[in-house]
């Protein structure tokens, strides 16, 4: 086995425990087992059924304990360090200052011997075990190593995550789920590519559609009807991640109204645990929709997306570590601007075209910024920014709107009533996103907590 690969796979963590069996459980606690759906007491008996057979004493400051587990995984290592000696038993009473634990999954049965190997000769100097005993700390420690396997840390390769086999028994539930139901598409909500149980999903040959909160540039992978859409917003709910999914297929012409979707998600996007059958919402063709009535500007759909991914920008970020509000007011221009005047000096006045449109990656920050003075934005339906900090006087909406939402959304309700154009508000209380349109609200992203103020 290459020490590099070996290397990348390694946990270091600070050993505190005085006796072999405290140490050995804080390791197998630091492997993070709860991920994979196994439990920790099945692995620490493994590993005390392999001690009794033959302790797993290598030399006098150092031990390799190890076990085979029922695990779909390879390998997980996890190398602690001690500075105050840990009583690790046998006739002599050693003491040990490393304890190197080495859980070996199935695909490995076979080949472990490869990867023992590797150990010993990664560790089989004294004078460097010697040097990880007396490291400052833990980066230390994981320099050594690098530097012990011939690896510069700029090159480190990046070891691939396990698939916890939670998240393998549910999207296999949910491939099962999705051929019964005969439903359009497979939507999974992770966080990286590399999170996908690809294994899992080899016989599935349906449209899958991935969600990601972070973009994998070296990914590649040769699957037909496979679409990912990069939502880089980790402050939502998983729910509304699974939404937003279905919002961006549905604007790609990928979904239609008349089949389910099944969707698999989980709170961090790493580890699935849940599953929803769902039908894209009549509310998403009202939202993506470009029959409007004569002389109204059409939202094009990537406008509609940007301004939403503004807004959750927003939602998450707050402005100088404070929560703000939004509102934001999308084609139909021409009879919005008869329901509003303007508060202050309108900040985009005399700017080009070019210059003030939402498509532009870099007015994100400018209108961030702007979202601070109180009013709405105007923005045409082709993404141009009308104005900012405008006060907006339609007549009250005949439609419903939540009770304890305050005038910027009954503001946002009654233009949208009065016409054509879609409202998108940013409440500065609980960070909650919605789209507004003919009066009613059409869609709602929840902030997950994770905020940046």
């Amino acid at each position: 086995m290459d020490l590099a690969d070996l290397v990348s796979g390694i946990r270091i963590v600070e050993l505190t425990a005085k006796t072999r069996q405290g140490a050995i459980r804080a390791l197998v606690q630091a492997a993070n087992w709860d991920d994979d759906g196994i439990n920790p007491e099945n692995v620490l008996e493994a590993i005390e059924e392999r001690e009794a057979a033959a302790q797993t004493l290598v030399a006098n400051d150092f031990a390799l304990p190890h076990a085979f587990i029922d695990w779909d995984g390879d390998f997980r290592i996890v190398l602690g360090r001690s500075k105050s000696r840990v009583d690790y038993g046998g006739p002599a009473g050693v003491n040990v200052q490393l304890i190197v634990l080495l859980v070996i999954g199935r695909r490995l049965q076979q080949t472990h011997v490869e990867v023992l190997a590797a150990l010993a000769e990664l560790l089989k100097s004294p004078d460097f075990r010697q040097n990880l005993i007396d490291a400052k700390d833990i980066k230390a420690i994981d320099l050594l190593l690098m530097t012990q396997a011939g690896i510069q840390p700029e090159n480190r390769p990046v070891r691939g995550p396990s698939i916890p086999r939670l998240t393998v028994n549910m999207v296999k539930t949910a491939i099962q789920l999705t051929e019964s139901l005969a439903a359009q598409a497979l939507l999974l909500a992770v966080e990286r590519v590399e999170n996908v149980p690809w294994e899992a999903l080899a016989n599935y040959k349906g449209r899958l559609l991935l969600v990601t909160s972070q973009h994998s540039e070296e990914f590649d992978h040769k699957r037909e009807d496979l679409h990912i859409f990069d939502v880089a917003h980790a402050s939502l709910s998983r729910a509304d991640r699974a939404n937003l999914g279905l919002l961006l297929a549905a604007s790609s012409g990928l979904l239609t109204e008349k089949n389910s979707v099944v969707c698999v998600t989980g709170p961090d996007g790493r580890r699935l645990d849940s599953i929803n059958v769902t039908k894209p919402e009549v509310h998403f063709r009202a939202m993506l929709s470009e029959k409007n009535r004569r002389g109204a500007d059409v939202v094009r759909p990537a406008v509609m997306l940007r301004v939403l991914t503004l807004a959750i920008e927003i939602a998450a970020e707050g402005r100088e570590a404070h929560p703000i509000g939004a509102l934001f007011v999308i084609g139909d221009s021409r009879q919005v601007l008869r329901h509003s005047q303007q508060l202050v000096l309108n900040p985009f006045h005399g700017y080009a075209r070019q210059l003030r449109n939402v498509l532009d990656p870099s007015l994100a920050e400018t209108m961030k910024e702007f979202a601070l003075i109180d009013g709405a934005f105007i923005i045409q339906g082709d993404g141009t920014v009308l104005s900012a900090g405008t006060y907006l006087t339609p007549k009250s909406a005949s439609g419903s709107v939540a009770h304890g939402l305050g005038a910027r959304h009954q503001t946002a309700a009654a233009i949208s009533a009065h016409t054509q154009a879609m409202a998108i508000t940013v409440s500065q209380s609980t960070g909650t996103v919605t789209v507004f349109r003919n009066g009613s609200s059409v869609l709602s992203l929840e902030r997950s907590g994770r905020t940046k103020w």
